[in-house]
């Protein structure tokens, strides 16, 4: 049974613990107590201190005292806890909705990718991934049923979605605006005026919420003959990007969509330059741990992978690395270009390069850039990485706090 008192006692030998670190740089006033000693800690200290706490002991702590729940639940302490190096968890989408996670690290372990798996209840068993930032992720399923849902803490919104009629076509997002601390997803609808593959003549459609308001933004005819390619956009500083074709069923990519959270305006990358272009060039959009980026195969009959990256400060493409695989896998890496890419890079001396696709885990050598480990996973949506926090998206409209 739950104790109060002992888990007092088990917040003070934490902030004992922490306090050793800062001892000298404080001063600090001891007051005798029932013939002990007690540390009283000033607020900026306090603070300090439980912002170097784990998102799961801030939870426990926030039930410690109104003051400390004050303290951790205020705007400013959540910003700054976000801004610190936090473990990063990866999320799989499994079959039928239901989701596992483990932590980033164990995954580099060859042995332990099937065993570090923990499952975890979504707010909705049919829904798939649409984005994560600070902590939340953003579900949709096929009836537009949307949530933004905070899997570490347990809490979710659900999101109203307006009806606009069935779409033959939709694409999705979900970005943050740090101006203004607002979380939003946008989804892109496209109708058919008749049955050619032609943009120019498609409606489109675009849809966004803000989590701030608790409201939508209807636009319309703002993405006239241009077609998203994946469902999902991802998100890099500020901006969510998708793959874009001029044509409807033809997957070549011709260049890169973005969409500003913070302006909500609409702006392209040209590709990287890798060659003459022709049909049978192939790129998949995804991130190389922070930074945008490309994988680029020239010809389907090849057994590597140029990956690319862009810097938010540059204006050019960089060439990353060049990863070598067998080819029987390059038709599972680039089959399915609706879907995007993520890679991890290990913080061992070898620097490890974690690869995740749908339904699939690739582990390269730092060194040599060849595939060392392959291991599949449920599902036909890729793995998305999240960090733990404790933003609870219950709390971040206006229309909650008035």
């Amino acid at each position: 049974m739950f104790s109060f008192l002992s888990f007092h006692d088990w917040i003070h030998q934490v902030i004992h613990t922490v306090l050793l670190k800062f001892i000298s740089g404080y001063d600090f006033i001891f007051t005798p107590l029932f013939a002990t000693t007690e540390i009283i800690i000033p607020n900026e200290i306090l603070t300090d201190i439980l912002l170097r706490l784990p998102p799961k002991s801030l939870l426990k702590c926030m039930s410690v005292s109104k003051s400390w729940h004050q303290v951790i639940s205020s705007p400013d302490f959540m910003k700054t806890h976000l801004k610190l190096k936090t473990d990063q968890l990866v999320l799989f989408p499994g079959i039928n909705g239901k989701y596992k996670f483990c932590s980033l690290i164990p995954l580099f372990n060859k042995q332990q990718i099937a065993q570090e798996l923990l499952l975890i209840d979504s707010p909705n068993l049919k829904v798939f991934f649409v984005g994560s930032v600070n902590g939340l992720v953003c579900l949709c399923n096929y009836a537009r049923e949307t949530y933004i849902w905070n899997p570490t803490i347990k809490k979710s919104k659900k999101v109203l979605y307006p009806k606009l009629g069935t779409s033959f076509y939709n694409k999705y997002g979900f970005g943050y605006d740090e101006s203004s601390d607002d979380y939003k997803a946008v989804f892109v609808d496209y109708y058919r005026n008749s049955y050619n593959d032609d943009v120019s003549k498609m409606k489109t459609v675009i849809s966004i919420y803000s989590l701030r308001t608790d409201s939508w933004t209807i636009l319309h005819d703002e993405l006239q003959g241009v077609f998203l390619l994946n469902h999902s956009g991802k998100f890099v500083n500020g901006k969510i990007y998708w793959a874009a074709s001029t044509r409807i069923g033809n997957y070549d990519v011709y260049n890169i969509i973005s969409f500003d959270v913070a302006e909500e305006t609409w702006g392209s990358l040209e590709l990287p330059s890798c060659g003459e272009v022709n049909s049978k060039f192939k790129f998949k959009l995804g991130v190389v741990g922070s930074d945008l980026s490309v994988m680029y195969i020239c010809y389907l009959g090849t057994a590597t992978s140029d990956v690319w990256i862009w810097k938010d400060c540059s204006v050019s493409w960089m060439k990353l690395f060049t990863i070598e695989y067998p080819q029987n896998t390059v038709l599972v890496m680039f089959s399915a270009l609706i879907f995007t890419f993520s890679i991890h890079l290990s913080q061992s001396e070898k620097g490890d390069i974690l690869l995740s696709l749908p339904g699939l885990i690739m582990i390269f050598n730092g060194s040599t850039k060849r595939l060392e480990h392959t291991a599949d996973v449920d599902g036909c949506n890729p793995a998305e990485t999240y960090a733990e926090s404790i933003v609870n998206p219950l709390m971040i409209s206006d229309k909650n706090s008035a």
